[in-house]
């Protein structure tokens, strides 16, 4: 009996100074050669990348490499687009199963067989995420699932633990798979849709998560399966702009509209802190593009749709996959005094309102 066939998605938009590292992480991987693809996307990279991937990459492919492929077209498609560009090529060459591999993320000899291994466990599971350390600190936790907090943000649950002290169960469910280093169902995308590419960078992830457990299917942890990733938080403002727009595009999607007049208080109190936050920050202008992105006719015709998309798919109650959001942003480089308050008074309002979401 053949293996099921999967597809590496590379995303390496000027990563150039990680490939030969991350090429000799899949050289050295352990699952069937002959049952796996990698594809590199670089997305409009300026840094050269595609020269290294002609001269010294594509003629490896099916010798010491599996199958390597090149789908290049000079556009930077974003996160969504570009990792959408291969799930499109794996379906199409008929795959089974399609890994999310960012552009500095290198894995473990056994990571993508432990990964198959929980897939092929039960059918019902949508996607499965390695266990991702830190690359230069490999006894740091990077992330260990995905979680949603109540007011629409994600977050990476264990982020900056040390690997000793997180004791987490091979094949336990979480709120979504991050896009760092994340296996999907193909069969489940097929049905429920790919990566949104409403969103440019960031909470894709955590949209997709939330889309296949509307749907039926599990998000899991896969412990067994390792990975290293060279993060690192960052202060674009950018980023905060879009992480502010799409926790409420995501949240306003996905939540009944009863549920969502319950949330208003605490919605109301967040939005203040997120503002204090931005002003001590230094990205007062960024929180401010970010509520005038939400009144655009675009942002509202791209809510609409995937509130549209989100119902049509439900199998599962509010009161069901509320339980699993977080009060609490924790493990992660914003905390300060804000967000110690903020939690505090969060989680209070939190154990009033989710008793009452009872649909």
């Amino acid at each position: 009996m053949s293996r099921p066939k999967v597809a590496i998605i590379y995303l390496c938009h000027n990563d150039l100074r990680y490939v030969p590292e991350v090429v000799e992480s899949w050289h050295d991987q352990t699952y069937q050669k002959d049952r796996l693809a990698t594809l590199m996307i670089p997305n409009g990279a300026t840094d050269g990348v595609q020269d290294l991937i002609k001269s010294d990459i594509l003629p490896r492919s099916k010798k010491d490499l599996p199958e390597m492929v090149m789908i290049d077209d000079g556009v930077n498609h974003g996160f969504a687009g570009g990792n959408n560009l291969g799930i499109k090529w794996a379906i199409d060459h008929g795959f089974d199963y399609v890994f999310l591999n960012n552009g500095d993320l290198k894995l473990d000899p056994k990571a993508i067989e432990k990964l198959v291994e929980v897939m092929e466990s039960d059918s019902g599971i949508g996607s499965a995420q390695s266990f991702v350390r830190f690359w230069k600190e490999p006894e740091m936790v990077n992330v260990t699932g995905g979680v949603m907090h109540v007011a629409g943000f994600g977050y990476a649950r264990d982020n900056g633990s040390n690997i000793s002290d997180v004791k987490r169960k091979n094949g336990e469910e979480i709120m979504y798979a991050s896009g760092a280093a994340v296996m999907y169902r193909l069969s489940a995308l097929k049905k429920v849709g790919f990566l949104e590419e409403g969103f440019f960078m960031y909470h894709e992830d955590l949209e997709l998560g939330l889309r296949l457990r509307f749907a039926g299917y599990k998000n899991v942890l896969c412990t067994e399966s390792h990975a290293f990733h060279d993060y690192s938080f960052g202060r674009n403002p950018k980023k905060f702009q879009w992480m502010e727009t799409y926790r409420y595009i995501v949240l306003f999607s996905y939540a009944k509209f009863r549920s969502l007049l319950l949330l208003v208080p605490m919605l109301k109190f967040v939005e203040c802190g997120m503002w204090a936050m931005s002003l001590k920050g230094g990205w007062l202008g960024s929180k401010l593009k970010a509520n005038i992105e939400l009144c655009k006719p675009s942002t509202l015709g791209l809510l609409w749709k995937m509130r549209q998309r989100a119902q049509s798919l439900r199998t599962i109650d509010d009161k069901d996959w509320m339980k699993m959001l977080s009060p609490k942003i924790e493990a992660q480089e914003v905390e300060s005094e804000i967000t110690t308050i903020g939690n505090s008074i969060i989680s209070w309002m939190w154990k009033i309102i989710l008793p009452l979401i009872r649909w």
